[in-house]
Protein backbone atom coordinates (compact mmCIF):
# COMPACT_ATOMS: atom_id res chain seq x y z
CA UNK A 1 0.00 0.00 0.00
CA UNK A 2 1.44 3.39 -1.00
CA UNK A 3 0.51 6.56 0.84
CA UNK A 4 0.87 10.16 -0.21
CA UNK A 5 3.80 11.20 1.99
CA UNK A 6 2.62 14.69 2.83
CA UNK A 7 -0.81 13.90 4.21
CA UNK A 8 -2.49 12.03 7.04
CA UNK A 9 -5.93 12.25 8.60
CA UNK A 10 -7.61 11.73 11.93
CA UNK A 11 -11.27 10.77 12.07
CA UNK A 12 -12.91 11.47 15.42
CA UNK A 13 -16.19 9.97 16.55
CA UNK A 14 -18.15 10.05 19.79
CA UNK A 15 -18.32 7.09 22.14
CA UNK A 16 -21.43 8.48 23.80
CA UNK A 17 -24.09 5.85 24.38
CA UNK A 18 -26.88 7.91 22.86
CA UNK A 19 -28.24 8.77 19.41
CA UNK A 20 -25.42 11.23 18.72
CA UNK A 21 -22.79 8.62 19.51
CA UNK A 22 -24.50 5.98 17.40
CA UNK A 23 -24.83 8.35 14.42
CA UNK A 24 -21.22 9.37 14.85
CA UNK A 25 -20.07 5.75 14.62
CA UNK A 26 -22.17 5.06 11.52
CA UNK A 27 -20.74 8.13 9.78
CA UNK A 28 -17.13 6.95 10.07
CA UNK A 29 -17.40 5.14 6.73
CA UNK A 30 -18.77 8.30 5.06
CA UNK A 31 -15.96 10.41 6.50
CA UNK A 32 -13.41 7.82 5.39
CA UNK A 33 -14.79 7.89 1.85
CA UNK A 34 -14.74 11.71 1.82
CA UNK A 35 -11.09 11.75 2.94
CA UNK A 36 -10.17 9.13 0.35
CA UNK A 37 -12.00 11.00 -2.42
CA UNK A 38 -10.39 14.31 -1.50
CA UNK A 39 -6.89 13.20 -0.48
CA UNK A 40 -6.40 9.78 -2.01
CA UNK A 41 -4.90 6.86 -0.14
CA UNK A 42 -3.46 8.46 3.00
CA UNK A 43 -2.86 7.11 6.51
CA UNK A 44 -5.93 7.51 8.71
CA UNK A 45 -6.14 7.15 12.48
CA UNK A 46 -9.43 6.82 14.33
CA UNK A 47 -10.03 8.62 17.63
CA UNK A 48 -12.83 7.15 19.75
CA UNK A 49 -13.53 10.31 21.72
CA UNK A 50 -15.39 11.07 24.95
CA UNK A 51 -13.92 8.08 26.79
CA UNK A 52 -14.54 10.07 29.98
CA UNK A 53 -18.30 9.68 29.48
CA UNK A 54 -18.54 5.90 29.09
CA UNK A 55 -17.77 2.77 31.04
CA UNK A 56 -14.67 1.39 29.31
CA UNK A 57 -15.65 -2.15 30.31
CA UNK A 58 -18.88 -1.90 28.28
CA UNK A 59 -17.19 -0.92 25.02
CA UNK A 60 -17.32 -3.29 22.07
CA UNK A 61 -13.63 -3.09 21.18
CA UNK A 62 -13.89 -5.91 18.61
CA UNK A 63 -16.47 -3.85 16.66
CA UNK A 64 -14.11 -0.88 16.60
CA UNK A 65 -11.11 -3.04 15.69
CA UNK A 66 -13.07 -4.64 12.83
CA UNK A 67 -13.88 -1.19 11.46
CA UNK A 68 -10.20 -0.22 11.71
CA UNK A 69 -9.09 -3.42 9.96
CA UNK A 70 -11.76 -3.26 7.25
CA UNK A 71 -10.77 0.29 6.31
CA UNK A 72 -6.99 -0.09 6.70
CA UNK A 73 -6.80 2.63 9.33
CA UNK A 74 -3.40 2.78 11.01
CA UNK A 75 -4.90 2.34 14.48
CA UNK A 76 -7.55 3.62 16.88
CA UNK A 77 -7.21 5.39 20.21
CA UNK A 78 -9.59 6.11 23.06
CA UNK A 79 -9.44 9.83 23.81
CA UNK A 80 -11.14 12.59 25.73
CA UNK A 81 -10.93 16.14 24.44
CA UNK A 82 -12.35 17.31 27.78
CA UNK A 83 -9.85 15.65 30.12
CA UNK A 84 -7.00 15.10 27.67
CA UNK A 85 -7.00 11.36 28.40
CA UNK A 86 -5.18 9.49 25.65
CA UNK A 87 -4.64 12.56 23.45
CA UNK A 88 -0.90 13.07 23.95
CA UNK A 89 -0.24 9.32 23.78
CA UNK A 90 -2.28 9.05 20.57
CA UNK A 91 -0.47 11.91 18.84
CA UNK A 92 2.92 10.60 19.95
CA UNK A 93 2.05 7.15 18.60
CA UNK A 94 0.83 8.65 15.31
CA UNK A 95 4.05 10.61 14.89
CA UNK A 96 6.12 7.51 15.63
CA UNK A 97 4.10 5.32 13.24
CA UNK A 98 4.32 7.87 10.42
CA UNK A 99 8.04 8.34 10.99
CA UNK A 100 8.65 4.60 10.84
CA UNK A 101 6.43 4.20 7.78
CA UNK A 102 8.05 7.00 5.79
CA UNK A 103 11.66 7.16 7.00
CA UNK A 104 12.82 5.15 3.98
CA UNK A 105 11.43 7.67 1.45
Amino acid sequence: MFYNESKAAIIVYSLEENELGQKSFTHIKDWYEAVEKTCGNIPIVLFANKIDLVDENSLNISKIQKLVNDNNFLKFYFTSAKTGQGVVEAFNAIIEQLYLKFKTF
